[in-house]
């Protein structure tokens, strides 16, 4: 489904019952059918799932580039929650969508009730880290990375090609989750612009460490111990500055927990919902 918000249209599809969330696609560049098609889909035994893509990804408008801003994505998020008649929410982000989920944390509190990180960071510059960590498990594949960490890509397929070669990266074990990955991947629908804003523009200047403590409602944290693009350093610094959260280190995954460890993901996410 499509509904208008201001200045952008969004795409967006709900699935399940119970409390409402918000679930916010990695990327940039990529969109949310990364979720519908792998074992991520299962929480909406638990909870009514809002899945959408953000402004200039996937299936949703392309306004100007130029408005794909941190303050654009959360604002959309929260007229998103204001159409759908939401009095709150629980947030849901992957990657470029936990940052996307602290910008709303941050800017609209009263309409959030809990927040969950899945392999995310506060700050750009983790992305120092991320370089050297792929240097040394894939020195092969640094032309590749510095691409990705440069936002090099002049073309949608060019993207899509870019993500095939460094799939291997982003797995603790590729080679046993390979055609799990192609099946959650098969419905994306590509968006180079989006993805070299994303590491040109936007994720330079980010930087929300010294505003997490800000954030009051309960928050999940979760990283894969061999993520390499938002190494455990990331979320351990998320955990030791948001005082009401929990970290869960998966450590036999790498960036896609929920393809990875499905079962022990489902069941902390489930144990820590019933909870909070």
């Amino acid at each position: 489904m499509k509904i208008n918000l201001n200045d952008v249209t969004l795409y967006y599809h709900i699935e399940g019952f119970g409390d409402p969330a918000l679930v916010m696609h990695g990327g940039l560049g990529a969109d949310h059918t990364t979720f519908l098609n792998s074992g991520f889909n299962k929480l909406s035994n638990q909870l009514e799932l809002t899945y959408y893509d953000h402004r200039c990804n996937g299936r949703s408008s392309f306004p100007e580039i130029e408005t794909l801003t941190h303050e654009n994505l959360a604002a959309d998020a929260e007229n998103l929650r204001i159409a759908l008649d939401h009095k709150n929410l629980t947030v849901i982000g992957h990657s470029y969508g936990g940052i996307t989920g602290l910008e709303y944390a941050l800017r609209y509190p009263e309409n959030l009730r809990r927040l969950i990180l899945i392999t995310t960071t506060p700050s750009g510059t983790g992305l120092g880290e991320a370089r050297k960590i792929a240097e040394t498990r894939a020195p092969h594949l640094m032309d590749a990375v510095d691409k990705m960490l440069g936002g090099k890509c002049a073309t949608d397929d060019e993207f899509i090609e870019l993500l095939t070669i460094l799939a291997p990266l982003y797995f603790k074990d590729f080679h046993l989750f390979e055609d799990e990955f192609s099946e959650a991947a098969k419905d994306m629908v590509p968006n180079a612009a989006a993805f070299r804003h994303s590491f040109s523009e936007l994720l330079p200047k980010y930087d929300l460490r010294e505003k997490l403590a800000n954030i009051n409602v309960p928050v999940l944290i979760l990283c894969g111990r061999h993520d390499w693009i938002t190494p455990v350093s990331q979320s351990k610094i998320l955990n030791e500055k948001i005082y009401n959260s929990e970290l869960v280190i998966f450590e036999n995954s790498g960036h896609w927990v929920y393809i990875e460890e499905e079962e022990l993901f489902l069941n902390t996410v489930n144990e820590w919902l019933a909870r909070t």
